[in-house]
């Protein structure tokens, strides 16, 4: 099934609708002159052939006068297709490549857009994965296709008529003469297709293979434990599992297209004998018999062509069939807007106090496991400075996504000033909160722009930035770069420095700076830094006491004992909330974690 429900793939009909979709998206004015350009080159073909008879008739009967007009205008013709030839492949080019990159947004806007939970499904990935396999080129080559078929279809009518004055009857055998062939192409496209089909997750592992073995991140770990060949060894044996199954999907391939080309070549030979003997009849000259010959051959091939244009758009809209479930389905959540906010509701921004979060029996479970939150209670004062804590798998981090609406919960729900964060939408949210994710983005851009992505929906801001790379502890790391702001980092790019882990850290860290939210959420925003900025950034935190709700998720408990309120969750209960001392104090779950953390650092 589909990721919109739906089965099956969408036919060559549906297919046909979503590449002229796809065309007028990308460039009404360019399909139309390509539409124009394509049928004049058409037309031309039977032109020719006609005016080649006239040049054959005039010769035999000694017409040197009508032999040259004739021979003229046949040149000059010829030179007119040429241009016109020339013109339309550069515009099909143009247009097709247009074609490509709007496929391509629209399905990168419907994945980069889809709910957090698909991530958890591995047959989203495998339809994810078959939507952009070839997405770049298969709606494209549709339109392309297409604009063919158009034209196949001018050259088909065209040479219909000109047999049509000679002999109805081959008119039917070149017809005929191409179903053979659609038929094996067409058994040979599904045969292949279903094959694929079934190969996709081994096609998934096997660029995963090769992935582990390009990754920075994991170069250590491969070289270490000598990886690289069992990896390769893998790859190889996904690879050729992969490559027999579509093989022996194709293996009876050749002897239908032997039957195939026998029953055609039957078509043509009859065409023939028949052609022959109305010459020898009288019925047609010389000329005219070079003309059926002629034309008879271009409209079987153009029969044949234009059945091929049938199968290859079926075998592309069976391709297609996850692109267009997912880019078509429904619209990309950007296209139908953030939800208003319920009456009553405010959901303070920035430009007044910050705003008071409130979770209200909030539970969650994963699809197919046990829950994860378990009707989690508390409240987030505005301007308050909270610390939550917990053993690993307590349900910190889904409670995170839960708040920037990520996830949604099972049971209960959760309120900013009132308003439901199910009802805001995500431009909303994300303008209330910036959050730093224990697994942090590393984006590969300059300075500059890897802070920006903190407001990306706003020119650079040079002030904010500098304060961002000041706060976030990071000026004097760019006053080294030779390019300042405006050096890349990382691996990839030519000019670029690498950075080390603590430094990623505090600039994603800088992100949630320069975006300037009311609300920051930071989870283990600590887990990289050093002692010293780890103090920084702590002092940071509690000079925006007032300013801001701060929620920051930790296993270090020092932090613990700068905050306002620490909150305990334990197995997905909030099972304790208060100051420290209060809380060591009642000798509970956080003492106790208190006590094991301090035997930790004891050792």
């Amino acid at each position: 099934m589909t990721p919109s429900g739906r089965t099956g793939a969408p036919g060559p009909a549906g297919a046909a609708g979503v590449a002229i979709r796809l065309c007028f998206e990308a460039s009404p004015r360019l399909l139309v002159l390509v539409l124009l350009l394509s049928t004049a080159v058409s037309t031309l073909p039977a032109a020719l052939l006609l005016i080649v008879r006239e040049i054959v008739e005039a010769f035999t009967r000694a017409q040197d006068g009508r032999v040259t007009a004739w021979i003229l205008v046949l040149g000059g013709l010829t030179a007119l297709r040429v241009a016109v030839g020339a013109m339309l492949s550069v515009r099909r080019e143009e247009l097709t490549e247009l074609v490509g990159i709007t496929a391509e947004q629209r399905l990168l806007r419907v994945t980069g857009f889809a709910p957090l939970d698909r991530f958890d499904d591995p047959a989203w990935y495998d339809a994810v994965a078959r939507a952009h396999d070839g997405v770049t080129w298969r709606p494209a080559a549709i339109a392309g296709i297409l604009i063919e078929f158009g034209g196949q279809i001018v050259s088909l009518v065209s040479m219909v008529g000109v047999l049509a004055i000679l002999d109805v009857r081959l008119i039917g055998l070149a017809l005929l003469a191409g179903v053979p062939l659609l038929v094996q192409r067409r058994m040979e496209a599904r045969a292949v297709y279903l094959a694929r089909r079934g190969v996709t997750e081994l096609e998934r592992r096997r660029d995963y293979l090769t992935e582990l073995l390009v990754r920075h991140d994991l170069a250590k770990d491969v070289r270490s434990y000598g990886l690289a060949a069992p990896f390769a060894g893998m790859h190889d044996a996904v690879s050729r599992r992969a490559l027999g199954a579509v093989i022996a999907a194709s293996r009876h391939s050749v002897a239908r297209g032997l039957v195939a080309g026998v029953l055609s070549a039957v078509c043509l030979v009859v065409a023939y004998f028949l052609a022959a003997g109305q010459a020898s009849s009288g019925a047609l000259t010389a000329a005219e018999l070079f003309l059926v010959f002629t034309a008879f051959s271009t409209l079987m091939n153009s029969t044949v062509d234009l059945f091929t244009i049938v199968v290859d758009i079926e075998e592309h809209a069976a391709y297609l069939t996850d692109f267009v479930a997912l880019a078509y389905g429904e619209p990309p959540p950007a296209e139908r807007g953030p939800a208003l906010a319920p009456a009553g509701g405010r959901a303070q921004g920035h430009a007044g106090r910050p705003p008071r979060v409130e979770f209200q029996g909030v539970g969650y479970a994963y699809a197919g496991g046990p829950a994860v939150l378990r009707e989690a209670s508390f409240t987030l004062l505005p301007g308050e400075f909270a610390v939550l804590v917990g053993r690993n798998g307590a349900g910190k981090s889904t409670l995170v996504k839960l708040l920037l609406g990520l996830l949604t919960p099972a049971v209960g729900r959760i309120l900013v000033d009132g308003a439901d964060v199910a009802g805001l939408g995500p431009d909303r949210l994300r303008d209330l909160i910036g959050v730093l994710y224990q697994e942090y983005g590393r984006y590969e851009f300059t300075v500059a722009e890897s802070v920006r992505l903190g407001r990306a929906d706003r020119p650079l801001d040079r002030d904010r930035l500098g304060f961002a790379l000041e706060a976030g502890g990071l000026s004097r790391v760019v006053e080294q770069l030779p390019r300042g702001v405006d050096n890349p980092v990382g691996r990839m790019f030519p000019g670029a420095r690498e950075l080390s882990g603590g430094q990623w850290q505090r600039l994603a860290l800088a992100r949630v700076l320069y975006r300037d939210a009311p609300v920051w959420v930071l989870d283990e925003p600590t887990a990289a830094l050093d002692v010293q900025a780890e103090a920084a950034l702590i002092q940071r935190l509690r000079a925006e006491r007032g300013r801001r709700t701060v929620l920051l998720i930790t296993h270090r408990l020092e932090t613990a004992q700068a905050a306002d309120r620490v909150l305990v969750l334990d197995d997905g209960v909030l099972v304790e909330h208060g100051s420290h001392e209060e809380l060591v104090a009642r000798g509970g779950s956080y003492a106790r974690l208190c006590a094991e953390y301090a035997a930790r650092q004891s050792t």
